[in-house]
């Protein structure tokens, strides 16, 4: 199969101090037209599906103006939550490769370079370079780690 590099929003799940850290950092791939509105919406309730209770949930799906996990921006970088949180930011060169033998998966990714403007001149003024990162990840699909029967109805 051949692999494309692709622009998308990427949501990977941050934290500050091990205490906090989750297993799979990866939370999703959206594709790279949505608005931010859009991408607010999914990554709210990404944060909340994974944080919240049940009578949570269905209390804040009734009172979503009462949630108290609101989508925020910072420049093109979208955060969500506490610690941990989410984190939605638009990437450059997405590219995933399979290794069916180790069962293991790689998503490779470039930030894009970072400007900042220069208050008095109004010049853009390169802050970083692109950044190019990448995790390796066990293989995952619906439910995988879910046996049948498991759980009683």
């Amino acid at each position: 199969m051949k692999r494309y590099k692709q622009k998308a929003w990427l949501l990977t799940w941050e934290w500050i101090g091990e205490h906090a850290a989750v297993e799979d950092r990866i939370a999703g791939i959206l594709r790279p037209r949505l608005s931010r509105e859009k991408v607010s919406e999914i990554v709210e309730y990404l944060y909340a599906f994974h944080t919240y209770s049940l009578s949570e949930l269905a209390y804040y799906a009734r009172r979503p103006k009462d949630n108290p996990y609101k989508a925020q921006w910072e420049h093109n970088h979208c955060f969500c939550g506490h610690n941990p949180y989410l984190h939605a930011n638009y990437v450059h060169e997405l590219v995933v490769f399979e290794d069916p033998n180790s069962g293991l998966e790689t998503i490779e990714w470039v930030y894009p370079a970072l400007y900042k403007r220069d208050p008095q001149t109004l010049e853009r003024r390169l802050v970083r370079g692109a950044l190019k990162q990448s995790i390796t990840r066990t293989i995952t699909g619906p439910l995988s780690d879910r046996k049948i029967g498991r759980y009683n109805r």
